[in-house]
């Protein structure tokens, strides 16, 4: 169980705190006690909102990791709030092959957030 106090949650009119049973929202209300061993995170001055989804990234992996690669820009999207991105397939090779496809989906594998590729249709 966790248990997220004195933030501030998307759509809630005031401050508010949400109970998290299983991995799952189980209440979300102004005041919530009595929850025994429920881990505490005191969110007061934070904004308390789902994952967010990036639809367009560009990660430059595969050719172009110099730039930035699938795990570290899986690290800075998740340091933003972002849980899933998409890629974009202007890569080298450009992803339009099952094998690029392939190999983004494995190093994605590594990745804190969900990372899927976007083919290009070029073949």
């Amino acid at each position: 169980m966790l248990l997220i106090k004195n933030g501030r949650v998307c759509g809630a009119p005031a401050k508010s705190d949400v109970l998290i049973k299983d991995g799952k929202i189980d209440e979300i209300s102004e005041n919530i006690t009595g929850v025994g061993q429920a881990k505490v995170i005191d969110a007061a001055g934070l904004v308390v909102a789902p994952g967010f989804f990036d639809m367009h990234v560009h990660f430059r992996d595969p050719g172009l990791e110099y730039k930035e690669d699938i795990v570290s820009g899986a690290n800075a999207a998740a340091a933003g709030g972002v849980t899933t991105c998409i890629c974009m397939p202007n890569t080298l090779p450009v992803a339009d092959t099952k094998g690029t496809i392939e190999y983004i989906l494995e190093k994605a594998a590594a990745a804190p957030i969900t990372v899927l590729p976007a083919g290009a249709v070029t073949v």
